[in-house]
């Protein structure tokens, strides 16, 4: 599905490397988490993934396709879900409204765009709230709606950057839950970055970045939570 090879990026005219060298296969249908501190390079590497920056060095491919050969607004459109970690919610728009923006322009009927997004509301908990806009909502509202427009169109690529930064814990899980089903249903690969523990153990493979290169990539063996972070013993 995403094969990323020799990846490198920089930042502020070269001087700050934000990925350095980064080599990643990531599987149809597979979960994959990814930690590390503040600053390592995990949402760098996701916006490359997800086609919203481009590299300096080095390849992302998907489904065999490079993504510098494509059109990347179609790509982020059709084949990409993205939950951000603001919520970025479109303000004069109600939820539901918001929920059906990635439909625009698919060719998806508009009754079944309306279908979709009030199905993936009531998932999220906010079937009341269909017609509210961002405003009457609070953080963790405003993010389950935003869970809800990441996969109204079904994606083949679910990206995940902090899902429940803004959540309690029993939110946490209904999301978690809502994402690994949709992904499931779609055999899409799901990539989540995180600094929840909890969270990161859910997936098939925990990935560590320090300083913009995978230190660990490892399946679910051997994984132990020292300051937050995850570090991977040998199995």
């Amino acid at each position: 599905m995403i094969s990323i090879k020799n990846l490198t990026k920089r930042y502020d005219k070269g001087m700050t490397i934000a990925l350095n060298n980064i080599n990643l296969d990531i599987d149809d249908g597979e979960f994959v988490s990814i930690m590390g501190t503040s600053g390592s390079g995990k949402s760098t590497l996701l916006n490359m993934i997800g086609g919203l920056d481009v590299p300096n060095e080095g390849t992302v491919d998907v489904m065999g396709e490079s993504l510098s050969k494509v059109s990347l607004s179609k790509y982020r459109r059709e084949t990409v879900g993205f939950v951000f970690q603001l919520h970025n919610l479109v303000p004069n728009l109600t939820c539901v409204e918001n929920v059906e923006l990635p439909l625009f322009g698919s060719g998806v009927k508009s009754s079944d765009m309306k279908s979709r997004a009030m199905n993936l509301l009531k998932a999220v908990g906010l079937d009341e709230f269909v017609n509210k806009r961002p405003n009457k909502l609070s953080g963790g509202q405003m993010q389950r709606v935003a869970i809800a427009r990441a996969l109204v169109n079904n994606p083949k690529i679910i990206l995940a950057d902090e899902p429940t930064g803004q959540l309690d814990s029993e939110n946490s899980e209904v999301i978690m839950d809502l994402l690994q089903e949709k992904q499931k249903e779609t055999n899409a690969a799901l990539v989540v970055v995180t600094h929840d523990f909890e969270i990161a153990k859910k997936a098939e493979r925990i990935i560590k970045i320090k300083d913009g290169q995978i230190e660990n990539s490892q399946e679910d063996l051997g994984v132990t939570d020292i300051d937050g972070i995850v570090d991977l013993e040998d199995s």
